[in-house]
């Protein structure tokens, strides 16, 4: 940590506003800090507009004695208070309860703790989920069946898979990479002073060279790693009766290893004897091993706009084995049609599948 109050485990909000601040930038500058301490920094700034003078002040200070510069502006506190008084969304906020002063100072800290929630100290970034949001730029998007080979503008490349959604900063400090939604491989340029960030829902992943997979559906996570290593860090908390396993610890994955995180389970860790099944997309394939029919044919429809509904639970609990070609659907329904008890039904958005009136056998697919 780059300060210390004169007694750092006492309540910041006990302190003077001097000493909060202090307080809250040792605190955001310290890598491991939660989201816990980061909502209770956006509620020390909206306490009092003088804590929020003192951190502007204080950190105007750090950037010129670690001349790293390019984060605060070289004006003072009261013109950037002053600006931020008249800018429309004050106006706006403050004209719902005209009069009311209190309000009013209320939503100014508010504005202001928005426009410095994150924070770059000697190249550590700090960051809510929502703040990444709003934050990073340079979007890239996939449509049905499409795949994108993208090049950053550090040197890495990124492998984007179909219907995947992706955004991107980079600053002087900074790697930073969301996965909204999708699929991508991330070949990173090696670069020791910046390590490159993937965020993906509650789940960041850091390298700083090497390779990796990230798989982010709805909730789920799935990291592979092809090359090098990579650290995890899971902002969910653990279920209960679990002893914690992300958010607590990073944890830190080898060539071949995969971590699975998803809301409300156990974060799962696996070696995988090869990755070829994981990074099959690549050729436009998909390798299915005792995969449930209800997941093929969700896999099926990322690549494709004809879908296969499958109506009843016994067939969509199924397992199925074998490599298909990703954009050829129709190829899944010709190997469910060759189970009698299977029937298949095609129509105009693709096919429907159920169970088949001459019989409800169970089979296991192969």
């Amino acid at each position: 940590m780059f300060f210390e109050t004169d007694n750092p485990n006492r309540d910041p909000a006990s302190q003077s506003p001097a000493q909060g601040a202090a307080y809250w930038l040792a605190t955001l500058s310290d890598e491991s800090c939660s989201d816990a301490e980061r909502q209770q920094f956006s509620e020390w700034l909206r306490a009092s507009t003088r804590n929020v003078e003192e951190f502007l002040r204080l950190s105007t200070l750090t950037r010129t004695a670690s001349r790293h510069g390019g984060l605060w502006p070289d004006r003072s506190v009261e013109s950037l208070i002053a600006e931020a008084r008249a800018s429309s969304n004050v106006a706006t906020l403050e004209s719902r309860r005209p009069g009311n002063t209190e309000t009013r100072m209320r939503v100014l800290p508010w504005l202001l703790a928005a426009s410095i929630a994150f924070v770059v100290i000697g190249g550590t970034f700090v960051a809510t989920s929502t703040q990444w949001k709003s934050w990073l730029g340079s979007p890239y998007q996939t449509a049905v069946g499409e795949q994108r080979s993208i090049t950053l503008e550090d040197g890495s490349v990124v492998e984007l898979n179909t219907r995947s959604h992706l955004r991107t900063r980079f600053s002087r400090t900074l790697r930073a990479v969301e996965l909204v939604d999708g699929e991508a491989i991330f070949r990173v340029a090696k670069d020791v002073h910046r390590p490159f960030r993937v965020r993906t829902g509650s789940t960041d992943i850091v390298a700083v060279g090497t390779a990796f997979n990230v798989n982010a559906h709805d909730t789920r996570t799935v990291v592979t790693v092809l090359e090098g290593r990579v650290r995890v860090d899971s902002r969910l908390e653990s279920p209960a009766g679990q002893a914690p396993g992300g958010g607590a610890e990073p944890i830190v994955l080898e060539v071949g290893e995969q971590l699975i995180v998803a809301p409300a389970q156990p974060i799962v860790r696996v070696a995988l004897p090869d990755t070829e099944k994981v990074t099959s997309w690549t050729q436009r394939r998909l390798i299915f091993e005792d995969t449930s029919i209800a997941d093929a044919a969700a896999e099926f429809a990322r690549y494709s706009p004809r879908q296969i509904r499958v109506l009843d639970t016994a067939i969509a609990e199924r397992k199925v084995t074998g490599v298909f070609d990703a954009t050829d659907p129709a190829s899944l329904v010709a190997f469910l049609r060759r189970d009698k008890t299977v029937a298949v039904v095609a129509d105009s958005d693709g096919w429907i599948v159920q169970v088949s009136e001459s019989s409800d056998r169970p089979t296991q697919l192969q």
